[in-house]
């Protein structure tokens, strides 16, 4: 089972929702046959970081944010990352990546990439 998360801002920045994504992902990469990605933007943190990297035991995904209006934070490649995965986890709300989530997983189905 796949549990994709998606969040705004993730570590290394420091948030209550970054913590928490960070703590439930851990904690279901723990139980066997489970695996919670976390797709991201550079939002608040160093472009020089990596586009994937693993921290602790979670598969990190961050994408370049193409525009910035205050803290909404587009990340137009988002969609290329909605497939294959069983359930989707939007933390914080109010943000393009959660948005995305609500609205592009049901329409992409007809799209290839």
């Amino acid at each position: 089972m796949i549990v994709l998360r998606t969040i705004e801002s993730f570590l290394p920045y420091i948030s209550g929702p970054a913590n928490q994504a960070f703590q439930i992902s851990t904690r279901l990469e723990s139980i066997a046959g489970v695996h919670s990605p976390v797709l991201t933007s550079y939002c608040d943190v160093s472009p020089s970081l990596p586009e994937q990297e693993t921290i602790g035991r979670v598969a990190v995904t961050r994408l370049p944010v193409h525009l910035r209006l205050m803290r909404y934070c587009v990340t137009l490649g988002i969609c290329k990352h909605f497939k294959n995965f069983d359930i989707l986890h939007s933390h914080n709300y109010r943000n393009f990546q959660t948005d995305s989530g609500f609205f592009l997983p049901r329409s992409i189905k007809s799209l290839s990439f």
